[in-house]
Parts: structure tokens; sequence; C-alpha cells
């Protein structure tokens, strides 16, 4: 009811109303997903898009790939302005002429929708990255006893491996994370076991991982409470360099730099760790055919989430770490594999 008596609506053409033309209407924010849109979705509180409008012939409507919700065009409109049924079908009846409703019939008004502003990150100046580019870091002089220094040295110089001292360490590693613009967004340091006896050759120290961009901030070299974005993958600044490359996606830098080493015909990437296998974070591979080759103890996981992604790129998720894995192994990757399939040189 409203203005005390009933209303009716052609439904059916409500329906076929372009269901993004609606959400620009209302004032959506919608961003491109291959040949349709997203958008952020009003049946949850969504901070990364993921709402995605269907057009295609014979359909016209919205789905959730995060919380499974979704419906047509007067049930998105319903959600997205806390509107009843009613109040839904009259905005929509007037705004697209399919209404014989007098033109002082109460329409309700679309809520207002503030621009969301970009967030304010920190980026790390490149020459403050250029000055310790090296490979001569813990791991790849490690990488360097199992395969040729040439093509380490290689690898090193595209991913943009560098070398720093602290801790009583001269050597440790630093792994960049270079986003699709070029702009370093941070650079992770951690220190690797170079005794080629030892039996943690070539693994990282417990606890050796930190942060360069948090230490130069509170040393001052950079803006103090700088907040640095996370959610870049390593190696996703050469994604746009090599657009045919088949991708391969692992969870740690460490694993890329064995891959690209061992496999140099894939374009090697990783997440940083397990918990960040995230739309956003893989949102640079957008159409890209992706192999995925999860740690041995992450396969179920990745695999259940790599299927909520699929509409992203042509992804194929790979249990072979955990078919190699020895008995009892729950820690077992591909550079784990590569390194007994490469040990080091014994002198």
């Amino acid at each position: 009811m409203m203005n005390g008596r009933c209303e009716h609506f052609d439904t059916d053409r409500l329906k076929a109303i372009s269901i993004t033309g609606v959400a620009r209407r209302l004032g959506v924010e919608l961003l491109r997903a291959g040949s349709s849109y997203k958008a952020r979705c009003p049946w949850h509180d969504d901070h990364h898009p993921s709402l995605h409008f269907d057009e295609r012939t014979g359909k016209n409507h919205c789905k959730c790939f995060a919380c499974g919700k979704g419906g047509d065009v007067i049930a998105y409109v319903m959600q997205e302005e806390s509107w009843t049924f009613q109040e839904a079908c009259l905005w929509l009846s007037q705004q697209y002429g399919i209404s014989t409703l007098p033109s002082n019939s109460n329409t309700p008004h679309p809520k207002e929708r503030p621009k969301d502003e970009a967030p304010s990150y920190t980026y790390i100046p490149h020459e403050m990255l250029d000055e310790l580019i090296s490979a001569e870091d813990s791991l790849c002089r490690c990488l360097k006893l199992m395969f040729q220094p040439e093509a380490v040295d290689w690898v090193a110089g595209e991913y943009g491996i560098g070398c720093y001292a602290t801790k009583g360490y001269d050597d440790y590693t630093i792994f960049p994370s270079i986003d699709v613009e070029g702009r370093v967004c941070n650079l992770k340091i951690q220190h690797y076991d170079t005794d080629r006896f030892s039996p943690r050759f070539a693994h990282s120290d417990p606890g050796s991982c930190r942060w360069l961009g948090t230490i130069w901030a509170s040393e001052g070299r950079l803006p103090k409470g700088a907040r640095f974005k996370s959610d870049c993958l390593f190696g996703e600044h050469l994604l746009p360099r090599y657009p045919n490359h088949k991708v391969a996606l692992v969870e740690s830098p460490k694993n890329v730099l064995f891959g690209a080493l061992a496999h140099p015909q894939m374009l090697w990437v990783a997440t940083g760790n397990k918990g960040q296998l995230k739309r956003q974070m893989l949102q640079p591979l957008r159409g890209r055919d992706v192999i995925v080759i999860p740690d041995c103890d992450a396969v179920e996981e990745w695999t259940a989430t790599i299927v909520s992604m699929s509409d992203l790129a042509n992804f194929t998720v790979s249990d072979f770490c955990q078919r190699m894995a020895p008995a009892g192994e729950t820690k077992y990757d591909i550079a784990d594999y590569l390194q007994d399939l490469h040990p080091p040189m014994p002198f």
C-alpha cells in the first residue's frame, strides 16, 4: 500500500530493465569484470566487489560469489535501497516510463552514495630499492650452488631481488612487492641458511621475516604511520611484460625463484602466504591461464577457494606437492621438490 491504495505494476517489464543500467542510475560504482560488471554486494558487508551482474541472453540478474545471494532487478533495488517491493516497483516504473501512475505519486528517492576515496598508501621510492639490488643475498647464494649462477643472476634481476644487512647478517634476501603499475608496495626481508651441509640449507631462519617499509618508517626514512599496500602478488610487475606466458601461482617468493629457474617458460608469482589467496590479490591475473601449485598442506583449502574465483582466470589447481611429499611431511612445497632434484654442489 502507498498513499492509501494498492498499486499495480508490470513486473515482467520491470524485470527486463537492464540491471547494470539500474545500478548506474542508483549511483552504484561498477567495475568491469570480463564482458560484464561487478559491484559491492548489498546483502553483506562487502569490502571487495563480489556481486556480479549477468545480462546474457535470457538472464538479467545479479549474484554474489561471496555470500551466494542475488536476484532479479526488483530484488536488487529492494536490497540496495532497503525499500519494500512496492517502493522498488514504483521507482523503477517512474524512472523507466513503465507506469500509468499519476506523476505526483510519492516516489522514493535513492540514498546518497559518497564516492569511496582511494586508500592512501605509501610507495617506496625505486631509488631505495635500486641501491640494494644484488644476487649476493643468502637465498641466491644457495641457489647458485644448485643452478647455473648466470641463470640465478638473471632471475634475481627480473624479480628485483636485493641484499640487506641487519640483525647480525649482511645477506638478508629482499623480496620486493611491485604492482602492475610498477610501484614498490613493500620489501619483505628474510634470511636463509647457506651451509650446504645443514639439514636446513636454503630454508629460512625462524623469525627472520620482516618488512623494510615498516623498519624504514620507524627510522624516519619513510613517513611515520605509513600504510603499505598488502594485496600485491610477488612478481606481479612482470605480468604486463609477459602477456602470453602461462602463469604459475605459488605461496612463497622462495618457491617463485626455484620455479623460475627450473621452468623459465612459465611466469611465476606468489601470494606471500597461504591465507592471502584472495580475490583482490588475484585481480591482476584476470583472463590469464594459471596453474595453481599449493604447498602440500594447502591443496584442499586452495582448491575450494579457487572454485569461487573461476570467473577471474582459467585456473587449474595441481596437487603435485601433496603427491610428491615424503610420508608424514606436511610442509612440502615446490622448492623442496626442486631442491631434492638439484642438491647443492659439494665444492
